[in-house]
């Protein structure tokens, strides 16, 4: 590509074919990490003379970023959250933005009944017993490893936007019985408040985006609420809970399991976790789908297209 067209940096390396909506138009910048993103200070040295930056969602873009990049006019997300960007900094600034809203939504829905069999059936626990040869000495257990059957129980599901639609309908087809609870009351026969729903479910699924009012929403007070032995499941954004509270929980038997895609502290993972059989944890996942990441860039690289040509975004944010 001629170094006289703008450059953007995407924070992957991922295939060309993913960033089609580009060809002719950008130089594209990328690192090569493997499957690993550029860590903040290769970001830093990569940027400077970047129009656009397109990633994953991972890329924090904030004061200290834009510092560094005195050329920058456009930051794409190939992910549907917006957490990661400093709005109102990108304002004051005259940068524009964008997400991919719809992208992921299929494969998270698909991972969290994914999250849920695993938890409830002892998937993963079972599978570390195998490969440590216990049982090739113990023989068959039949007690050992009952799990708990999907069909007749409780999903609660807070949040009711395009993902927990879609979970919804697969935890139907399990027979199981669906409430829902959103920001704004509505008329749905599987509405509940919030504190309604916390004791009515047998299973808690978090699908909200993280907002000042979303925050530590799962903290102790609200997990008190929730019957004890029922089973926790996020996988919305980290710091929507309240990591200490929910091992509190876990520790104590109130809650009978959980399954992580997210953490507070992300990558950090509160230690005690790891020892724990009646837990599950994934690397923020939910959205890792061949074809649906294939799509996000597309989408993201159309946007940035859009924006160099002058035409009107489909995502802006």
């Amino acid at each position: 590509m001629s170094s006289s067209l703008p450059r953007v940096l995407v924070t992957v390396h991922v295939p060309l074919e993913h960033l089609a909506p580009l060809e002719s138009l950008a130089e594209i910048v990328m690192p090569h990490n493997g499957f690993a993103a550029a860590p903040r200070a290769q970001v830093l040295e990569l940027i400077a003379d970047c129009t656009a930056v397109l990633s994953q969602g991972e890329l924090r873009v904030d004061a200290g970023l834009l510092d560094a990049a005195p050329a920058l006019r456009f930051v794409a997300n190939a992910a549907m959250g917006i957490d990661n960007l400093d709005l109102a900094e990108l304002r004051r600034r005259g940068i524009a933005a964008s997400n991919t809203p719809a992208a992921f939504a299929e494969s998270t829905a698909d991972h969290t009944l994914g999250l849920m069999l695993d938890l409830t059936r002892r998937i993963s626990e079972s599978d570390r017993f195998v490969r440590t040869g216990q049982w090739a000495i113990g023989g068959m257990e039949p007690l050992r490893w009952e799990g708990t059957l999907l069909g007749g129980k409780t999903l609660g599901i807070i949040g009711y936007g395009r993902i927990a639609k879609m979970v919804e309908r697969r935890a139907l087809a399990f027979d199981m019985e669906v409430i829902h609870t959103k920001s704004r009351p509505h008329d749905h026969p599987g509405y509940r408040p919030l504190d309604s729903l916390l004791a009515e479910a047998d299973i808690v699924v978090t699908l909200v985006p993280l907002t000042p009012e979303t925050r530590q929403l799962i903290n102790a007070e609200r997990i008190a609420k929730m019957r004890r032995g029922t089973f926790f499941i996020n996988v919305a954004r980290g710091k929507v809970m309240d990591e200490a509270a929910v091992v509190d929980a876990l520790r104590s038997g109130h809650l009978a399991g959980a399954a992580f895609d997210v953490f507070e502290e992300e990558p950090i993972v509160t230690e005690a976790l790891f020892t724990m059989d009646n837990v599950v944890l994934a690397p923020h996942i939910g959205g890792a789908t061949k074809e649906q990441r294939r799509r996000g860039r597309l989408e993201a690289s159309g946007e940035i297209a859009r924006f160099l040509k002058g035409e009107e975004r489909l995502f802006p944010v």
